[in-house]
């Protein structure tokens, strides 16, 4: 016959002692869970108030809207930026290097021989552009020649030196 076996203190010691740990996890997680008691003059005095900030609303209310007005003008001044530019595009002949502008008239293409052609053609485009400012783009020829020459590029310079301008290589020399 099958007897059953005696009790022993194992089988008693093995639940307490894991009744024990989830106690002492319990008691480790405690200052996580509990709010800190209020009330009690054990706390700390609140900071005292910067002296150099100002204590008047309205003050404080005047200058805030001063600032969004500043912010509105830039966001204004910074808007579309075609919108305040008008650009005229002044191309590089890539067989001799001569500079060409087209008119917007749809005369064709005209050619910049010198300093007074420039003028001309910069005095015709602020008159087009009316209150927008004026940028002259010169474009190097899409394919690779050998021009413009560098004393080319230094006499282009010199006729578009009074207004904004600026080059588009492609080659990026």
């Amino acid at each position: 016959m099958i007897a059953q076996p005696k009790r022993s203190v194992t089988r008693f010691f093995v639940p307490l002692i894991d009744v024990l740990i989830l106690l002492f996890c319990i008691f480790l997680l405690m200052p996580f869970v509990s709010k800190p008691d209020e009330g009690k003059g054990t706390s700390e005095p609140p900071e005292a108030v910067d002296p150099t900030l100002p204590t008047n609303v309205e003050k404080l209310q005047q200058e805030l809207a001063a600032a969004r007005r500043r912010i509105e003008e830039l966001k204004k001044q910074r808007a579309n930026l075609g919108d305040r530019l008008s650009v005229r595009v002044v191309e590089v002949d890539k067989e001799t290097g001569k500079l060409f502008a087209f008119d917007a008239d749809g005369g064709g293409r005209q050619e910049v021989r010198d300093q007074a052609d420039a003028e001309r053609i910069i005095n015709q485009q602020r008159a087009r552009a009316g209150a927008k400012d004026v940028f002259f783009l010169i474009l190097y020829p899409r394919e690779l020649s050998g021009y413009p020459l560098r004393e080319q590029i230094e006499t282009y310079r010199r006729w578009f030196k009074d207004v904004p301008h600026g080059f588009d290589n492609p080659w990026g020399g």
